[in-house]
């Protein structure tokens, strides 16, 4: 059972995996990306003016405690001036809670530092640079402690004297006040990151909302509900194009449903009347033969379409046998119509004219004198006049037949070609006479026999040909008129191999007086190929079997599962896998006894000497194998094994049926 795919699940990812959504998310990234940017240049802006302002205030402190020193200074001689006085104006330079002052002497000697302990933070290198940056005797800022512990050295010399000043404003005193602007910021991108989002998910719904809709509305329709409503699409976009074409195409199904309903009621009505012409057709045809001592007649007809142009009869007056077969040119309807009137007009003529070759010349002249669609019909007609063995005949175009001698010879038979009937109204047709003793046989056949068609896996195109009808025949040169007829076509069958044909296939048979093993009874014969498929059409032949011998179908039906497991047996392991092979099967029934043989050319495998499986045995002591055998041979009376000279393994099953009628 096929599983019904899960659109429901599907449409609850279509939000995600929609061409809208990854075009709305590829924005969401761009524009998230443009305003993180955004955020943090104006972060970095933000940065720098508080990093300004911090160090302006630290150098406002401490250009006052340097003017202040000056002043000290100025009231005294420069070097008289203690150390002490400017280290307590510098103590009182504190910007900020976390910053420290240094002071040093022009020979880089530290005089002064507020923080003892901030100083043994300092790496020794970085020290050294401070120290040769506030010794340098200018004014300035320098960044210094780079990386987690950035801060900003603010120096100026305190002029007229040999003392340098500075302050160090830590990376706590520098982002004191931008903290809160980090914050803000964060906040802010967390926010427009969530805005952004909002937006492109609403976008992506307004978007993804009515595919939803459209997508259900196709399964409704796709279930055959044409009149399912569509979505309401009021913007002039894409989606109100794919809503016009929604609509266009539940227009154009209920149209075509509409005039699918026309046609199919018209192809049902044809193929109706077609099946009646068929059997109108098939009904014109004899079906019935005749029961005589010094005649076997026996014929087939099968249409390549529901009706052909094909055509056999026959009829007998006065220990006289008439027979006809002909091909009409063209398929269906017109040649069966034509087929009709072929068959209707030797049946009038055949009891007034004597004379094949008068039959004919009637019967074109009756169908060229209003033949306007110039439809021709190619014919043998023939006379056997079973008393004195003569055969006369006339061919109108027609395949020649197979002539088969007393002594089995098969040879086609010398006939004069002449025009189709139809095509010349006054043509003189020949007529031609050979003599046909007892034991003397004739094939009849159109050329839906010989150009029987096959076309192997790379496209070659083989005919069944008229040396292998030859071969065939005489190869059943000693076989009735059915069992002839029954192998030719189950050899065309075998031969096509599955090739549909396009011409009718009809034959006829007829052999003056018994054959020469007139004590055999007709067996029917079909022939397999070694596949599976081919079981059920041996199961149809056997029960046709034996409805025509009137074994009832509980017998039946008994019988065949033998005959289905040998045969099945057969095709599964006769032949090596993949070689091909074919089965024959032929049945009959002789003094109410069933004979049914089975024949292939597979690997030899003698049944009857093997034992009977132990029925009763535990499963896991019997040995695999041998049921089959076993069924056979309980079912059946007699099972008898024989491997032919010409390498065949033919298998032959009797059993005794009461009440049958024998043929």
């Amino acid at each position: 059972m096929v599983e019904e795919p899960n659109f429901e699940y599907k449409y609850d990812l279509a939000l995600w995996k929609s061409f809208s959504a990854r075009l709305s998310f590829a924005i969401l990234t761009i524009a998230a990306a443009v305003f993180l940017v955004a955020i943090l240049g104006y972060l970095y802006i933000q940065q720098e003016q508080v990093k300004e302002e911090t160090a302006q205030k630290a150098k406002t402190q401490l250009h006052d405690a340097v003017m202040s020193m000056r002043l000290k200074a100025a009231e005294t001689l420069p070097d008289t001036v203690p150390t002490e006085i400017f280290i307590d104006i510098l103590q009182k330079v504190q910007p900020y809670s976390s910053s420290f002052t240094m002071m040093t002497d022009e020979d880089g000697h530290l005089l002064f530092i507020s923080d003892d302990v901030a100083l043994e933070k300092i790496p020794h290198e970085e020290r050294l640079r401070i120290l040769d940056i506030v010794c340098s005797g200018e004014t300035g800022m320098q960044e210094v402690f780079k990386g987690a512990n950035l801060s900003l050295l603010i120096y100026e010399p305190v002029v007229g004297s040999h003392i340098q000043v500075a302050v160090v404003c830590s990376r706590i005193d520098i982002l004191s006040g931008y903290q809160s602007l980090i914050l803000y910021g964060v906040v802010a991108f967390v926010l427009g990151l969530l805005i952004l989002f909002s937006a492109c998910s609403y976008a992506i719904y307004k978007l993804v909302n009515p595919l939803q809709q459209f997508t259900k509305a196709a399964m409704s329709i796709a279930d055959g509900n044409l009149d399912t409503p569509l979505p309401e699409i009021h913007s002039k976009d894409e989606l109100l194009l794919l809503r016009n074409s929604f609509e266009h195409m539940q227009t154009s199904l209920k149209q075509h449903i509409a005039d699918l309903k026309i046609t199919t009621a018209g192809n049902e009505r044809l193929q109706s009347e077609l099946k009646i012409a068929h059997d109108i057709q098939m009904g014109m045809i004899p079906t019935v033969f005749p029961k005589r001592d010094d005649l076997d007649l026996f014929a087939s007809m099968t249409p390549a379409k529901e009706v052909g142009g094909d055509l056999y009869d026959f009829t007998i007056d006065n220990d006289e046998l008439f027979f006809i077969i002909g091909d009409v040119a063209g398929k269906g309807v017109p040649a069966s119509l034509y087929m009709a009137v072929t068959r209707t007009l030797f049946r009038n003529l055949a009891g007034n004219y004597q004379s094949a070759a008068n039959i004919v010349r009637e019967m074109n002249h009756a169908i060229a004198s209003a033949n306007e669609s110039f439809v021709f019909v190619t014919v043998f007609v023939g006379v056997l006049d079973l008393k004195t063995h003569h055969l006369t005949y006339c061919n109108a175009a027609h395949n020649a037949p197979v002539l088969i001698t007393e002594q089995g010879t098969c040879s086609l038979l010398d006939a004069e070609t002449n025009l189709p009937i139809g095509v010349e109204d006054h043509y003189l047709y020949e007529e031609q006479r050979i003599s046909f003793p007892e034991g003397s046989a004739l094939l009849l056949y159109t050329d839906g026999l010989t150009e029987a068609t096959y076309y192997s896996k790379d496209g070659t195109r083989r005919l069944f040909g008229e040396d292998r009808l030859l071969h065939d025949v005489e190869k059943n040169s000693k076989a009735s008129a059915i069992e002839v007829i029954d192998f030719l076509k189950q050899h065309v069958n075998v031969f096509a191999d599955g090739t549909e044909q396009s011409d009718d296939l009809t034959m006829m048979f007829l052999r003056h007086g018994t054959s020469a093993d007139s004590s055999t009874t007709p067996m029917r014969r079909l022939i397999m190929k070694n596949e599976m498929t081919e079981v059920s059409r041996m199961r149809g032949f056997f029960f046709s079997v034996c409805r025509e011998y009137g074994i009832d179908d509980e017998t039946a039906k008994s019988l065949n599962l033998a005959i289905e497991e040998w045969v099945a047996n057969v095709i599964n392991y006769a032949y090596p896998k993949g070689l091909r092979g074919h089965v024959e099967v032929r049945a009959g029934v002789s003094n109410q006894v069933l004979t049914v043989v089975i024949k292939d050319h597979g690997i030899p495998f003698d049944p009857t000497q093997h034992a009977d499986v132990d029925i009763d045995a535990e499963l896991d002591d019997r040995q695999i194998g041998g049921l089959g055998i076993f069924l056979v041979r309980n079912i059946m009376d007699t099972m008898d094994y024989e491997r032919t000279a010409d390498g065949y393994n033919m298998l032959t099953l009797t059993k005794r049926i009461e009440n049958t009628k024998t043929q």
